[in-house]
């Protein structure tokens, strides 16, 4: 059964027949009823009716999932999407550049997505496409991928200075395999100071979150390269690190300092306020869903668009005099 015989049955034209099954508003609902029953009768129905979903589709990539600020910024991004009468979408690419873009291949050319947006993206986004595309973390090259970009380095540098006027020389750095960013923005840290970053004080481990602080601690005292203050590189690490550093009678800021790269709140009820750098996730989430809803309905018209957001530096109580 094909569609001109289907509208022969039904003594209509061959564009009726295809309007009906587009949604089209354009044909009487009797007209439909007919043809549709027909249709089914014959057992073509479900071959020809491809019914257009009613709302606009959001498909974020993400990642992961386990990282409690990226369940943060879904939550929020879901939040404002769904008020929008719309749906969201998410998929996890697991830091795979390859992965991500197998994704992004598929929102745009199979699932077609309204709009896009892609948390943190492994390395640079290059696609040629018209769907509207957002990421968050980095300036893309891309003229057709837009920026919710993250402005890191006051924050870094009020951090240092805070260290070095309380008279700290060993800093370090504990992190694991996919914090080569926050790394990097330790590095950059020691910029415009008197001080060299020392990879004797640095560990970066193959563990994740609360293990990679406390083996990664666990790793500089057995060395004896104990530094007088660490960065971590997220907040389960911290935690990792004042477990291993409670187990070797170290207090925190007495004998070491720490500072935490991120804000988010892994041990509520902890006797250490920790100082922190501030991540603005419901900021980041509000501005790329904003933005991403103003690609979508004037995406023909707009220029490359790069908003910034500027962290913070929360002192905490983690910080003391070096020893």
């Amino acid at each position: 059964m094909n569609l001109s015989k289907l509208a022969k049955i039904c003594g209509v034209s061959v564009s009726t027949v295809s309007k009906v099954f587009s949604e089209s508003g354009e044909i009487s609902g009797e007209t439909k009823q007919r043809v549709i029953a027909a249709a089914k009768e014959h057992g073509c129905f479900e071959k020809y009716f491809k019914p257009k979903y009613k709302k606009k589709l959001i498909a974020v990539v993400c990642p992961e999932v386990l990282g409690i600020h990226y369940s943060e910024m879904l939550t929020y991004m879901e939040e404002i999407i769904s008020a929008a009468g719309d749906t969201m979408i998410v998929s996890v690419g697991n830091f795979s550049k390859e992965k991500q873009d197998e994704l992004l291949e598929y929102y745009v050319n199979f699932a077609h997505a309204d709009g896009i947006i892609v948390i943190e993206p492994t390395k640079k986004i290059h696609i040629k496409t018209d769907t509207p595309i957002v990421q968050i973390g980095m300036n893309n090259e891309s003229s057709q991928v837009h920026c919710v970009d993250v402005n890191i380095r006051p924050a870094m540098k009020k951090a240092f200075m805070k260290l070095i006027s309380l008279g700290h020389k060993k800093i370090g750095f504990i992190g694991e395999k996919n914090t080569d960013v926050e790394y990097s923005y330790f590095e950059q840290g020691f910029k415009g100071t008197p001080l060299l970053p020392d990879e004797k004080y640095v560990s970066v481990n193959d563990k994740r979150f609360y293990d990679c602080g406390y083996y990664g601690m666990d790793e500089l005292i057995k060395s004896g390269n104990v530094p007088t203050a660490v960065f971590a590189a997220y907040s389960h690490i911290a935690v990792g690190i004042l477990k291993r550093l409670n187990e070797e009678n170290l207090s925190v800021p007495d004998d070491i300092s720490i500072i935490c790269m991120d804000d988010i709140v892994s041990q509520p009820y902890s006797d250490v306020e920790l100082a922190r750098i501030k991540m603005h996730l419901d900021v980041l989430s509000s501005e790329a869903v904003n933005l991403l809803y103003r690609m979508i309905e004037n995406k023909y018209e707009m220029t490359k668009q790069v908003i910034t957001v500027t962290r913070v530096f929360e002192e905490g109580k983690s910080v003391g005099k070096a020893k």
